[in-house]
């Protein structure tokens, strides 16, 4: 008998064993591609600290109406303007707001805060820590201070707004609430928001 291998000799497999054949090899396909190393995440991107495009230290302005009368006055220790965003930091910013009642200028309101935010149009004014918001009094009324903790100011709406608690003394009473509304130009108006607890102090009474 020779040796040779013949064709023939070779076995003959089934539909299905060519099916499992090919099975294997894609397993062992899939297990390589499964192996190979993956690759790097990119690195991230280093982000850049926010910086203000410039600053000034000991800033005032002063902004006039159409007659070219007071209108706002801020002063703050330092600005920080970020032209892009429109948007200014402030440092103990100090401001105030004239008011007229017809033909003459009244006692004005003035503001003050640990830090401030001037948004995009210059309009808004939002101030934070330690706010206060004060008038001195004359005599048709008496004086007035609010204090809070943010308040928000709109000066062409002579408009100001806190949604944090808020204590106003004027005289010796007192007044607190949950949060406050107040339209500042004349005649002044308020509104309090959640549940307001009022001390009235007694009316003093002078000895003849």
């Amino acid at each position: 008998m020779s040796g040779r291998l013949r064709v023939s000799d070779l076995p003959i497999w089934s539909a299905r064993q060519w099916m499992l054949a090919a099975f294997f090899v894609a397993s062992g396909l899939l297990g390589w591609w499964q192996l190979r190393p993956e690759p790097e995440p990119p690195a991230p991107e280093i982000e850049r600290a926010r910086l203000p495009d410039y600053v000034v230290a000991g800033f005032t302005a002063m902004e006039t109406d159409d007659t070219g009368k007071p209108s706002r006055r801020l002063v703050a220790d330092e600005l920080r303007q970020y032209v892009e965003e429109d948007v200014s930091e402030l440092d103990r910013p100090r401001m105030t707001l004239y008011q007229r009642e017809g033909e003459t200028e009244a006692e004005p309101w003035r503001a003050r805060a640990a830090s401030g935010l001037v948004l995009p149009g210059g309009e808004e004014v939002r101030l934070e820590g330690a706010v206060e918001l004060e008038r001195k009094g004359d005599a048709s009324r008496p004086a007035t201070r609010m204090e809070t903790e943010l308040m928000r100011i709109w000066h062409e709406r002579a408009f100001a707004e806190t949604d944090r608690p808020v204590q106003v003394t004027s005289a010796l009473d007192r007044l607190t609430a949950t949060g406050m509304r107040l339209w500042y130009d004349e005649p002044v108006r308020a509104q309090f928001d959640g549940r307001a607890h009022i001390f009235i102090a007694p009316e003093q009474i002078e000895e003849p």
